[in-house]
């Protein structure tokens, strides 16, 4: 295991490092790339991408920062259950499953039915042939199964929020913060003056909220709506930021303060569509553009509809010349998963349904 205070975030504050228990899994720092082929296609010269698909070689993506300290709290308390949700597909629920099942825990989840995908197939068949306990809800029925899971069991399992949305989760993109600043006095990239993330769970957008604040950044955060309108609102984003750093300055009163306000980040919802997980043609269409000149894998539900957006908000406000980040959260999963996996028949009826028709463009 390599020394936890390795990270920009514990090197800034060694406190932290000593009462925060953290468990690498991911190859950090992750790298940024100038899009020199596809930022000049659409007048951006100064567009650049945080590649969190290369987080880990099989099972990346922007949930393996928060999972580093997610799952090292659930070892610390002895945890041998992980119990969480989200939706069919979630990224969230087969990461957690893989990296959990590696230290030697088991995970519980429970899902809520989305439109299907390529990605929701393969997330369902990678917790599958991992043994996960994979249990169908819906909107009635998934607070009493939650509950039972977690109250009436022989042994308590550790919970996890979905999305693995929790303050002691955002340390993760609070860390990813002071990497970048590394990167940008390195000369990887110049100070962006923009930072586009897309919005699910929040958890992503709030850590990088407070991250930048306390790196001493002077980029704007753009959250472009990938979930629900009604969830993803500049006042959560800035609540949950400020329950990360009440945790962090209750373990370091060292931590200088940090002022955030709903005035902070620009909340974009104009790319989501139809709704969560229901692709867009015009967003799939970039994605499309992107691979072609760049070689980088989009999916539908989040980074298509968040670069979607994250265009659309330079155009409309006349910023082309500036300088712009976007995270890429999304990563194709890499394993090779085996055909003889056993599945509980609700899943194999599931992902046996026709995919939507925009999927097959982005395969």
């Amino acid at each position: 295991m390599s020394d936890p205070a390795e990270i920009p975030l514990f090197a800034a504050f060694p406190a932290l490092a000593r009462r925060i228990p953290r468990r690498p899994l991911g190859q950090w720092p992750t790298l940024v790339t100038h899009l020199a082929n596809f930022g000049p296609a659409h007048n951006l010269p100064h567009l650049y991408i945080k590649r969190e698909d290369l987080s880990h070689p099989d099972c990346g993506g922007n949930k393996v920062r928060g999972l580093e300290f997610l799952l090292a709290d659930a070892q610390s308390r002895s945890a041998t259950t992980i119990l969480t949700m989200g939706a069919a597909g979630s990224h969230h629920v087969a990461r957690t499953a893989l990296h959990a099942a590696k230290l030697g825990m088991h995970t519980t989840a429970v899902l809520l039915r989305q439109p299907m995908a390529e990605y929701v197939r393969r997330n369902l068949l990678l917790a599958s042939s991992i043994g996960a306990t994979l249990v169908p809800a819906n909107a009635l029925t998934i607070i009493p199964r939650l509950f039972a899971l977690r109250y009436f069991t022989a042994h308590r399992p550790y919970f996890i929020a979905p999305g693995g949305t929790t303050p002691l989760a955002c340390l993760g993109h609070v860390n990813a913060a002071f990497e970048l600043k590394a990167q940008i006095d390195r000369g990887d990239l110049p100070a962006p003056d923009f930072i586009y993330v897309p919005l699910g769970s929040l958890g992503t957008c709030a850590g990088l909220l407070l991250g930048v604040k306390l790196a001493g950044l002077t980029a704007r955060l753009v959250g472009v709506v990938t979930s629900y309108r009604w969830y993803a609102t500049p006042s959560r984003i800035v609540r949950l930021a400020d329950k990360t750093h009440a945790l962090m300055r209750r373990l370091d009163p060292a931590i200088p303060d940090a002022r955030l306000s709903a005035t902070d980040i620009d909340v974009i919802t104009t790319s989501l569509g139809p709704g969560y997980a229901q692709f867009t043609a015009d967003s799939v269409e970039l994605a499309r553009d992107l691979f072609t000149r760049e070689q980088i894998e989009f999916d539908g539900t989040y980074t298509a509809k968040a670069l979607a957006g994250a265009l659309n908000f330079i155009a409309d406000r006349s910023l082309a010349n500036r300088a712009h980040l976007f995270w890429h959260t999304y990563h194709r999963l890499k394993i090779a998963l085996p055909s003889n996996i056993t599945l509980a028949p609700w899943i194999a009826s599931y992902i046996r349904e026709p995919a939507q028709p925009l999927d097959q463009q982005l395969q």
